[in-house]
């Protein structure tokens, strides 16, 4: 009979505790693990310089039937995004629906010498362990992050007495992104007319919060031969038709950060954007990819007129597993049962079953949870979604699944932690998944939150 995962959770903290009680300690599993993470950089900059965050050595368990399912829902969603992206560059009565500002709009105009607009991209959802749910909450096609954090993460895992006693029972698998990344950049590259067999790279980004994961992805594509360097778009330079990071000749960008690290210093960058609009350097994302992440995007992608151009697995994906979702206006619209309501007073009426998100903002600020936040806190944020210019979405509420983990206190402890797994999607293809976690509703790295990998249960032994 074949374990369930819970099954197979139990296991592990069992196993955990024989290790422990064989000599081998569990505080200083922990401890070494999470040593060694932040010793390699994998930490997040805030205002009190590089700051560590928890990782947590229990692994989040999927079975292979689970994944290879998630793989199949990606494969169609990933379609979806390109139909619905392709639609705003060829049908200029769609426009308005994608909420773009004028210098997004004026960027996304210029070709990208690439077919696909969305070449790397992380899907963030809330998933229950046996698969009866996943919903998509957000779409972070723009230039998502976390890749090298979890790569290095899952490897040091993997390496635990813990799981060496797993291993006697089971066959496991795991992804790496980072690989999968540079392969995909070098397909765009190629595809873009690209001839180089070792073009040069560069990461280009603010240096935010995930400034150091940056400059670790710099020196593992060094150690691979290629010429790489980290750049703010800022410092991007353009002669002769050539695109420059300090003195290096570009070849690739690998845009992370956001969209608003060009635009908010927009002046600034004549030359990166002189460079990008002439096509005269490859940039994977293209700012087109940031068609597919804005929120209110949700919305459209159950639009009965829009949904003609999917396939029937297409529709039906999209129906089961994006939440229905609406831009926060004064409107009548149809709720989540379908029935024409006020949209503002239904927010307001229905603050259990509902989150309010901001649409272009990350980090999960902003957002606020119903069913964790008082009628008071939630009419607040029903007040400043109405009455500031930065738009907001309203969004239905998805169960968030929890799991206990071990923690470090005065020695380990299993506390309940909240997870929202990730999907990578590269090229159009699943690329596997990571979790982030937290105590509070709203997960976040850079707000506080920790790092879980995803192991695949291939099967037992």
């Amino acid at each position: 009979m074949v374990k369930t995962i819970s099954e197979i959770n139990a296991e592990f903290r069992v196993t955990m505790q024989r290790v422990d009680a064989a000599g081998i300690s569990a505080r200083s599993i922990v401890e070494k693990v999470n040593e060694e993470f932040h010793r390699r950089g994998c930490v997040i900059l805030t205002d009190k310089g590089n700051t560590p965050f928890p990782v947590f050595i229990m692994p989040y368990f999927i079975t292979r039937i689970h994944m290879d399912e998630v793989a199949r829902i990606t494969h169609h969603m990933m379609n979806v995004l390109e139909k619905v992206s392709n639609l705003y560059l060829k049908e200029d009565k769609l426009k308005p629906l994608f909420n773009l500002t004028d210098k997004e709009a004026e960027l996304c105009r210029y070709e990208t010498g690439t077919k696909r607009n969305i070449w790397i991209t992380r899907n963030d959802a809330f998933m229950s362990s046996d698969l009866s749910y996943l919903k998509f909450v957000e779409f972070n096609t723009d230039s998502p992050g976390g890749p090298m954090y979890s790569d290095v993460q899952t490897a040091l895992i993997e390496q635990t007495a813990v799981m060496d006693e797993m291993r006697q029972n089971y066959h496991f698998s795991s992804d790496r992104f980072i690989p999968q990344i540079l392969y995909n950049l070098l397909r765009a590259y190629r595809e873009w007319g690209g001839k180089k067999e070792l073009p040069n790279i560069a990461i280009v980004s603010d240096k935010g919060a995930t400034y150091p994961e940056f400059l670790i992805i710099v020196e593992d594509f060094r150690r691979q031969g290629f010429q790489t360097v980290f750049s703010t778009p800022q410092e991007i330079t353009y002669h002769n038709n050539v695109a420059y990071a300090g003195n290096l000749p570009l070849d690739i960008i690998y845009r992370r950060g956001w969209i608003r690290n060009w635009t908010d210093v927009y002046d600034d960058i004549k030359p990166l954007r002189k460079a990008y609009a002439d096509g005269n350097v490859c940039v994977v994302n293209s700012i087109r990819s940031v068609i597919g992440t804005i929120k209110s995007l949700l919305e459209h992608l159950q639009d009965p007129e829009i949904m003609k151009i999917y396939s029937a697995a297409e529709k039906e994906v999209v129906l089961r597993h994006v939440p229905w979702t609406r831009l926060l206006t004064e409107r009548k619209t149809n709720d989540i049962n379908g029935q024409t309501v006020d949209l503002f007073t239904y927010t307001q009426q229905n603050r259990e079953c509902l989150v309010i998100k901001p649409m272009d903002l990350y980090g999960g600020k902003g957002v606020c949870v119903g069913p964790v936040s008082s009628q008071a806190d939630w009419e607040a944020a029903l007040q400043l979604a109405a009455t500031t210019d930065q738009k907001y979405v309203v969004q239905e509420y998805v169960p968030i699944p929890e799991e206990e983990l071990p923690e470090i206190e005065e020695d380990v402890v299993w506390k309940s932690k909240k997870l929202n797994q990730n999907f990578y999607a590269f090229g159009g293809l699943h690329a596997g998944g990571m979790c982030r976690t937290s105590e509070a509703a709203v997960i976040n790295i850079s707000a506080g939150g920790g790092l879980c990998p995803m192991v695949i249960v291939e099967g037992e032994k």
